[in-house]
């Protein structure tokens, strides 16, 4: 078990905040992850798609999951060594497997923000990526295992196009970045714009034979031009760039070190690694510098760059872009309702649900670098009128801005878990659904794995007409087979019967007073949805949870059962930092777990 010392508070902010969560950093605004699919020789992926399928509605990514009787839509949810300050040339005492090195496809997420990066934002705008399809709830874990069809290389060919059209039409920032570049430009220029934007896109330097390569493509199209214009084939030259697999894809191969048994990443690899994880993009020119120069070879100058790193707004994009994922926040303005049930539901709606839980993890995490376990108890969140009213709690008067409130006592709600993001995309469009509330804690809070449904099961809820829903699902727990895994979720989702399927307080089920207490054998008991809460973030899985989660959102692999030492580890770490994200996203990044890789896949 964890130590969890404790941790002294300050109140964040508490005047009213912005109704879009765009609003809540100063970088550039989020873009939506997406997979990437070109079909690329050398890249070793599983030809066979093996996996769950994830397809989120909304967004094209889904996710299996055992079937709730309770909700029509149910069985789908759309959506180092121990010493911290020591390097990693040494064996590893912690005894863990590193995951597998290989290859994986950019997110169009990851995509459309390097782009930006490198190009500006109306390149950025212009980028259109092929679509993702998430595994295990992440895009990065759909990136790094599907094969997808070769008709997706033809989208990003439109996509390159337009980027490059976008570019010629504002060409400051490549000129910025390449100065050459001009209409009266010559054919240097084009091995210029190879060996400097070549090395950006491609995340290393490059060979001699790949500038002449590249800046070949510019000089044909700049033949191919009825004018012989120097810019048509510098348009030629940016799409083959952009299409390269050396771009498309995130190399993570590593080279053999005698001192671990593994393989440690180079220093570009792990520049590329460090700056997807903590900015969400392609690595800067000058982390690239610092890489080249050996400025990335011990784990106390990785801290250092990720020190800088988290500092930057850019770092509070990309965690809003994880947890968007992580939390199924993304959707929730599609989220299935019946209208005739649920008719004060909306887009709108759903998108402030989104806004208040994206506002509470800022206060925890950015605000006042808090105690990360205060998400599952917080006794605050953030409302404005409109989802006041959807609470049954007193307005702020704020209109559409938002403002913190605690939470009333005879509510009895605490952190994410009784906010209506959570309740809205854990149910059915008709009506609660225990099972899939009680799964996503178990699956995704304390990564517990949950056995699928036994096909023999008859998954009908029994006849009652005057029972409540805990009443009915309890009598579908006496069903042989039932119990192995709906004892495991429902008694977890009975605790939230005190809230409908958006959200809304409701203290009766089917004329009887709603009941919302349970046990779990080794996670605990409540009585109602707060003290679960409190349970929940007593148990010391919730930090190694998201320290695997991370690594699914941001590496696209789940650990293995040889590498979870390196997670607990590393949660003992988060424990001793007081459950500090942002210190939790530096130590990741100087882990031998985050540097070093197993053979390639």
């Amino acid at each position: 078990m964890h130590e969890r010392p404790a941790r002294a508070h300050t109140d964040p902010r508490s005047s009213a905040l912005k109704l879009r969560t765009r609003n809540l950093s100063t970088s550039r605004p989020l873009v939506t992850l997406g997979l990437l699919a070109l079909v690329a020789a050398g890249c070793n992926e599983d030809p066979s798609g093996a996996g769950e399928t994830d397809t989120e509605s909304g967004t094209g990514n889904s996710e299996t999951m055992p079937t709730d009787p309770s909700g029509t839509m149910s069985g789908t949810d759309s959506d180092t060594d121990g010493d911290t300050d020591s390097d990693t040339d040494g064996p590893n005492p912690e005894g863990f497997v590193p995951l597998p090195g290989g290859m994986r496809k950019l997110t169009s997420r990851e995509y459309t923000a390097s782009i930006d990066v490198m190009l500006g934002d109306a390149a950025a705008a212009a980028a259109n990526p092929p679509a993702d399809i998430a595994q295990e709830g992440f895009d990065a874990v759909g990136a790094s295992i599907l094969a997808l069809p070769a008709d997706t290389i033809e989208l990003y060919e439109r996509s390159a196009a337009a980027v490059a059209d976008a570019v010629l039409e504002s060409p400051a920032e490549l000129q910025a970045l390449v100065p050459c570049v001009s209409e009266n430009a010559n054919a240097a220029c084009y091995r210029e714009v190879a060996t400097t934007l070549g090395r950006f896109a491609y995340r290393r330097s490059l060979a001699a034979d790949e500038i002449e390569s590249i800046a070949a493509v510019g000089a044909a199209g700049q033949q191919w031009a009825d004018d012989g214009a120097f810019m048509t084939g510098l348009r030629y030259e940016l799409m083959a760039i952009l299409q390269a697999p050396s771009f498309l894809y995130i190399q993570e191969v590593g080279e053999a070190d005698d001192g671990s048994g593994y393989r440690h990443l180079t220093g570009v690899e792990l520049a590329s690694r460090m700056s997807f994880f903590l900015t969400g993009h392609t690595p800067t020119l000058e982390l690239l510098d610092a890489a080249e120069s050996g400025q990335l070879d011990t784990a106390e100058q990785v801290r250092a760059q990720a020190v800088q790193m988290v500092a930057n707004p850019e770092a509070r994009t990309a965690l809003e872009g994880f947890f968007s994922e992580a939390l199924r926040l993304r959707s929730l303005a599609d989220a299935p309702k019946n209208a005739e049930v649920f008719p004060e539901f909306s887009p709108e709606l759903g998108e402030m649900m989104k806004d208040e839980t994206l506002l509470l993890l800022y206060d925890v995490v950015w605000d006042r670098d808090a105690d990360f376990r205060e998400i599952f108890n917080a006794r605050h969140t953030y409302v404005n009128d409109a989802l006041a009213e959807l609470y049954g709690i007193p307005s702020p008067g704020t209109g559409e801005l938002f403002a913190r409130v605690d939470w009333p006592d005879d509510q009895l709600r605490a952190g994410y878990t009784s906010q209506g993001s959570f309740l809205t995309w854990q149910s059915g469009p008709l009506r609660n659904s225990p099972t899939k509330r009680g799964l996503y804690i178990q699956e995704r809070i304390l990564c517990s794995d949950i056995p699928p449904p036994d096909p023999s099961v008859d998954l009908e809820l029994p006849d009652g007409e005057d029972l409540t829903l805990k009443e009915l699902l309890e009598m579908h727990l006496d069903q042989p087979g039932c119990a192995s895994c709906h004892g495991l979720t429902d008694p977890l989702g009975f605790a939230f019967e005190r809230y409908s399927a958006i959200g809304a307080l409701r203290l009766m089920d089917n004329g009887k007073p709603v009941e919302t207490d349970g046990e779990v054998a080794g996670i605990g008991m409540w009585n109602d949805a707060r003290e679960l809460g409190d349970v929940l973030a007593a148990d010391p899985r919730t930090g190694d949870c998201l320290i695997e989660n991370l690594m699914r959102g941001s590496l696209g692999q789940s650990p293995s059962e040889e590498s979870l030492p390196g997670v607990e580890d590393l949660g003992l770490t988060f424990a001793d930092t007081g459950y500090s994200v942002q210190s939790l996203l530096v130590e990741m990044a100087a882990h031998p777990l985050f540097r070093l890789v197993d053979e390639p896949k």
